[in-house]
């Protein structure tokens, strides 16, 4: 019976912080700042297609609705979707394809896809 309270009161003290941060309105920021190209997907991921001279088609692939992506100097590639709240640093991001970006945003990956929820963009 000692051992349960001890287990329950240590368990309490531990999630306090977490709680108290709820109760205050403060969401713990899972944001990340990513750096790298803006790829249109449809190019890209079809035929490798990025670069200086890919620009133009990018942003036209961009225009028509295709989907964009982040592709960072290491290879790795992130699909970017926008925030349900504020969709206007996606949109700032589709303006951009071919070029760098810095992106801050909320990173995730299911089934092997890298996503990033774009709450801040950056040219250059």
């Amino acid at each position: 019976m000692l051992r349960r309270c001890f287990a329950l009161l240590a368990l309490a003290l531990s999630l306090a912080p977490a709680a108290g941060a709820l109760a205050a309105g403060q969401a713990a920021s899972s944001d990340v700042t990513l750096k790298g190209e803006l790829v249109d997907m449809a190019c890209y991921i079809g035929h490798g297609a990025k670069g200086p001279m890919h620009k133009a088609c990018a942003q036209k692939c961009a225009d028509m609705g295709q989907p964009v992506g982040l592709l960072t100097s290491d290879g790795k590639l992130y699909v970017l979707v926008a925030d349900h709240g504020d969709a206007g640093p996606f949109e700032k991001a589709r303006k951009l394809a071919g070029e760098q970006a810095e992106i801050k945003g909320e990173s995730a990956e299911k089934d092997g896809v890298n996503t990033l929820t774009v709450h801040d963009v950056k040219k250059g």
